[in-house]
């Protein structure tokens, strides 16, 4: 597996302070964050892109992944409102554009949510419609779309593992597959082997975290267990740390070092 960790957690930092910090550690890659002040997609001039692209380079790291602020005001792409959604697919073009030019090859999109007061299956065509939309754009920039669900407390649209494999079946594009987030599994209740046995060779990125998206460790999943049984499954694609808890802004530096700490004690992915 490629493991990389995510810049959630520098956010109150420049982003330079995270590539000094992921180049001084075992990993060569990043999931890229996507959120002001570092990378803001609403409003980002080319000349900062380069710039940041130059960056990358120069600390020796590539972007495994990028993972754009969404589904939160003012991104939804299932809403019934046009506006809206409309709006949400033009920023995940620009989104997708961006991971092209970082030579980034997959951008992490979570289900919008149709209003909680209308039938699912409203939420339901406009999600699909939309990803149909954004797919035929990352089919001709090479670029894949992972999606993910989220709590039934966020959607009414993608909550299970065997939603996220009924949509991709009802999209039919190469260019949009599934992954697992070990927060959003847990809470709908689901296992590893579930996201495996629905989604097959379609679930091809995992964001490991612990509870509450804290560094393995921190919270009380069992997370050996869970890399035990991605490992079991003969997973070998890319996983990302998505570490969101506030608890780590003042420190971001050590949840880096605690999950290489919790990587060496459990697994022999840096040997």
């Amino acid at each position: 597996m490629k493991f990389a960790p995510m810049n959630y957690h520098y956010l109150r930092y420049p982003i330079k302070k995270f590539l000094d910090k992921v180049e001084r550690s075992p990993f060569n890659s990043i999931d890229l964050y996507c959120s002001a002040p570092q990378l803001n997609l609403f409003d980002y001039p080319l000349s900062r892109l380069i710039e940041l692209k130059k960056e990358i380079e120069a600390h020796h790291l590539s972007v495994m992944a990028m993972t754009p602020e969404n589904c939160v005001y003012p991104v939804n792409f299932c809403t019934q409102d046009d506006l809206t959604r409309e709006s949400s697919i033009r920023y995940y073009q620009r989104a997708i554009d961006t991971a092209q030019f970082l030579d980034c090859p997959c951008v992490q999109i979570s289900t919008g949510f149709g209003y909680f007061d209308q039938p699912r299956e409203e939420g339901w065509k406009y999600c699909r419609e939309s990803l149909w939309t954004l797919a035929q754009y990352c089919e001709k920039k090479d670029v894949r779309l992972l999606l993910e669900e989220l709590k039934v407390t966020t959607t009414n649209v993608l909550i299970t593992s065997k939603d996220i494999a009924k949509m991709l079946e009802e999209i039919d594009s190469p260019a949009i597959v599934g992954m697992v987030d070990m927060d959003q599994m847990t809470y709908a209740k689901e296992t590893i082997d579930d996201y495996f046995d629905n989604l097959g060779d379609k679930l091809q990125h995992i964001h490991f975290n612990d509870r509450g998206h804290t560094v393995p460790g921190d919270g009380d999943f069992p997370m050996k267990e869970y890399y035990d049984s991605i490992k079991n499954r003969g997973y070998d694609g890319t996983v990302s740390f998505e570490i969101c808890d506030r608890r780590y802004y003042r420190d971001p530096d050590k949840a880096i070092d605690d999950i290489v700490a919790w990587m060496k004690a459990n697994t022999n992915e840096f040997d």
